[in-house]
């Protein structure tokens, strides 16, 4: 793809996403004029439905997922099953049905009161908290409760034991297994997300009794339940986050600028007083004085301990600057609908700028980087070739060099051995040839001086004299 045609995607990718808030915002200053119709603004909010509306229908219509065959038909359970799609769209359809009664009830169609136009809403929590109940009241056990629970093993359950099992309680292998956390992680979600559930249903009901007229409050008052729910989610993360940190303190006391010495001195400090509690009132000794002293952790443990601390840490760093870039912008909303003269589009300002951030930084990624011509240019691809000189220099090394030369072949040998080249790299690559070898040693021995390997048997033995440049040469 050209540059150009790059960079017009991203574009597009953030004009779909920010044109729907530009025109609502458009629409509260009256930008569109007083009579302009709410139906006609939400244009792209009716696109997006249709579109999400068209892929859940996809997914219904697929039918059931096919049992792969390396599968035994007992073993098999459909990862997306029929219930769990039609439930997905008929929330969906709900929130649709409430975007419409909204948009004709701001168009002045239809003339029922706000606690109608919201029983879409009302409906779509009901659904939420059936859907997230099961999860907060599940029951986490082990694979040895059950077993021992039902007097057999595991291997030996029914499909429906397995069933009904699983229908009341989430079984894990151990509490140490990554099983054992992800449901814990997942039933803490779920009464995380049940709390919010309440506050969001609180909310409603003031702000039902505001739209109405039953009540003349202020703004700042009916968004009571999100200051709070705001606060609390806080104060949770942070509440986990000194939890771990303390376990992790707990495990070794040094991880936290607390010196070694310091925390040996106070144990031996304490091994020297006198511990009158250390025996019970029938005489055995107290877990006190019986436990052993902990052992001190490896440094693969410690790793995984700052590990977990810091992935907590920035859970919590996340989570509030989160809540507080929501927090900045529900205060320019309530403050709009409080009768402040500002521009509604100051409320999306922050996602404004940061897409015009990203924007720039593509801009600049795309088209600022210059691309390095390859046509002319040689790479060192790492390959030694061997030459005269390279020779020379591994003779002089030794058997220390890193690549052994092998010494010219006599062409008068070549010529008479016509055979296939030997692979064998001790041999240099020579060709020897395949006539079987002779009864006589001479030819023999002969034979073995072309192998490129030095001779055992010293030369005085064979009656030639062994000069300085053949005996460095065997060296």
């Amino acid at each position: 793809l050209d540059r150009s045609k790059i960079f017009a995607i991203f574009v597009v990718i953030a004009i779909a996403v920010l044109l729907l808030p530009i025109l609502v915002c458009l629409h509260v200053d009256g930008v569109f004029g007083a009579q302009a119709s709410w139906m006609a603004t939400l244009v792209p909010l009716w696109l997006w439905d249709a579109f999400i509306l068209f892929y859940h229908s996809r997914v219904i219509m697929m039918g059931p997922i096919h049992r792969p065959e390396n599968i035994p038909p007992e073993e098999w359970i459909d990862p997306l099953p029929m219930k769990k799609r039609i439930f997905s769209m008929v929330r969906f359809l709900l929130v649709v049905i409430f975007e419409l009664l909204v948009a004709l009830k701001l168009d002045n169609f239809v003339k029922f009161n706000w606690v109608i136009v919201f029983i879409p809403l009302y409906l779509w929590e009901a659904t939420t908290l059936y859907k997230k109940w099961p999860l907060a009241r599940m029951r986490i056990v082990t694979v040895e409760d059950l077993e021992t629970a039902l007097g057999k093993p595991f291997s030996e359950f029914t499909q429906a034991e397995k069933e009904l099992i699983g229908k009341r309680y989430s079984v894990v292998p151990s509490t140490s297994s990554p099983d054992f956390e992800a449901a814990q992680k997942l039933k803490a979600r779920a009464r995380h997300d049940m709390m919010k559930s309440a506050f969001r249903i609180v909310f409603v009901l003031l702000l039902l009794l505001q739209l109405d007229g039953y009540v003349d409050w202020n703004w700042w008052l009916v968004f009571t339940p999100f200051w709070v729910m705001t606060l609390l989610i806080c104060l949770a993360n942070y509440q986990a986050f000194s939890e771990v940190k303390q376990a992790a303190a707990e495990k070794d006391p040094t991880l936290f600028g607390m010196q070694k010495e310091t925390a040996a001195t106070g144990a031996a400090a304490v091994g020297t007083e006198t511990n009158y509690g250390s025996v019970g009132m029938d005489g055995a000794a107290t877990p006190e004085a019986t436990s052993a002293p902990r052992p001190d952790l490896t440094e693969e443990e410690r790793e995984d301990l700052k590990s977990q601390v810091m992935a907590s840490g920035s859970k919590l760093c996340s989570k509030c600057c989160s809540q507080g870039f929501l927090l900045i912008l529900m205060c320019l909303f309530v403050g709009k609908l409080q009768g402040a003269a500002f521009s509604s589009l100051w409320i999306i300002s922050p996602f404004l700028l940061a897409a015009g951030i990203v924007l720039c930084c593509l801009g600049l990624a795309i088209f600022g980087i210059t691309e390095v011509p390859t046509e002319g240019v040689d790479f060192d691809t790492g390959d030694f070739v061997v030459d005269g000189s390279a020779e020379s220099a591994e003779s002089t090394a030794g058997p220390t060099a890193g690549t052994y030369a092998p010494p010219p072949s006599d062409k008068s040998k070549e010529t008479t051995n016509s055979g296939l080249t030997d692979p064998d790299p001790e041999l240099g690559g020579q060709e020897v040839s395949q006539q079987p070898l002779p009864n006589d040693p001479a030819p023999l021995q002969s034979l073995v001086g072309q192998t490129n390997q030095p001779d055992m048997c010293p030369k005085e033995e064979q009656g030639q004299p062994s000069s300085p440049a053949e005996l460095h040469d065997l060296d």
